[in-house]
């Protein structure tokens, strides 16, 4: 192998590549990265056996070949090169690395040790702008469950069932807060034969993991994602890289049952000023719960948020709001109230709710496809 690109490209690859590899005692080969001269191109490859990540850097190829080098090693020595172009070279079990000046050895492991992941053969489901996925991931991924008695809530639960409305649906949920995104889709990037490629498939769960690669990886800009799911695969085309993951097998619970179809308050309020007043009760908040109170009075023009300690003391914050109908004391997880407003578009935001113990929902004057729900908790 004797292959020449820039230092900028080879840093942005290791990155993209680099973080779901690490140690493994069991298989030590995992820790390293897969490096293979394709197509006239350096393909950089990942595992750990539940998602799989590639990359291709473009550049001069002189000889190919492949060999497998450590993670960590390989890209902390990358990141720290001078701008310019890098040459790697292959001799034996030894890759060699010139930049500017710069000169390593580093013993490798063959590659034909390591694990391939398998290759989705199969059209694209929808396309979509990497932005919005991305941003929608963002919304949501602070409601997705970390426990791990309830597998089916720990990833995002997508429904494609609505695709045939140029819509598809991706949600979150820990049992005590929720997080829905409905995203349009352009009927242009939608495939015609998605009923036939998807056949019984309405809708997947995509692992906590791999949403969290996506986000990191994916840029805010026009480029466009590439979806395609396949049994109990899926896989993410973006720019010059690739993320294919195993999906959760589960039933997802029917989150749709939780959410009120009606409300007895709709409160209008500041969405920076409820967040700072949030912020500041969370100080003074009970910490076996989290807890803080908002207090509604009927025909007021703010909402109370309070909380107190008897270690600490106590804190009362006005909040100005419209459209208060209703007398409510409520209390809820700061942490999750917190979440839910950061999560939301725009200035102007709802409160939504009935009483005390029925799910509150929030959502925002000018993202209307978002809505995250709350459980109040318990004194």
């Amino acid at each position: 192998m004797k292959f020449i690109c820039t230092q900028e490209n080879l840093n942005k690859a290791l990155s993209i590549v680099g973080r779901i590899t690490n140690k493994n005692s069991t298989l030590p080969i995992l820790n390293n990265v897969l490096l293979k001269i394709e197509k006239g191109q350096l393909k950089l490859s990942s595992t750990n056996l539940e998602i799989g990540i590639n990359c291709l850097v473009g550049g001069k190829v002189e000889e190919i070949g492949e060999i497998t080098v450590p993670t960590k090693l390989f890209a902390n020595f990358v990141s720290n090169l001078p701008s310019g172009n890098v040459e790697i070279k292959l001799r034996e079990d030894v890759l060699n690395i010139k930049c500017n000046g710069y000169k390593t050895n580093i013993k490798g492991l063959d590659a034909k040790e390591y694990p391939l992941a398998p290759k989705l053969e199969a059209d694209p489901i929808f396309k979509i702008k990497s932005a919005d996925f991305k941003k929608a991931l963002t919304q949501i991924s602070p409601a997705i469950s970390s426990s791990e008695s309830r597998v089916e809530i720990t990833g995002v639960f997508m429904n494609l069932s609505e695709i045939n409305k140029d819509k598809v649906v991706l949600v979150a949920t820990d049992s005590y807060r929720l997080a829905e995104k409905k995203i349009d889709l352009e009927k242009n990037n939608i495939n015609k034969e998605f009923k036939n490629i998807l056949g019984n498939i309405n809708s997947v769960i995509i692992p906590k993991d791999t949403v969290q690669e996506l986000m990191r990886n994916l840029d805010e800009n026009e480029e466009m994602l590439e979806v395609i799911i396949l049994e109990n695969q899926i896989l993410f085309n973006f720019g010059s890289a690739s993320i294919i993951s195993r999906l959760i097998d589960g039933k997802y619970p029917d989150y749709k049952q939780i959410i009120p179809n009606k409300f007895e308050s709709q409160i209008t309020i500041n969405k920076n000023e409820i967040i700072k007043g949030i912020r500041v009760a969370s100080l003074f908040s009970n910490v076996s719960n989290n807890s803080i109170e908002l207090k509604l009075l009927t025909g007021s023009k703010n909402i109370e948020i309070s909380s107190e300690t008897s270690d600490l003391g106590n804190n009362n914050t006005k909040i100005p709001a419209e459209n208060i109908n209703k007398s409510l004391n409520i209390l809820y997880n700061h942490k999750f109230l917190m979440d839910g407003f950061n999560s939301l578009d725009g200035d102007e935001v709802y409160l939504q709710l009935n009483n005390e113990t029925l799910p509150t929902v929030l959502t925002s004057a000018v993202d209307k496809g978002f809505i995250y729900v709350i459980m109040p908790t318990r004194a």
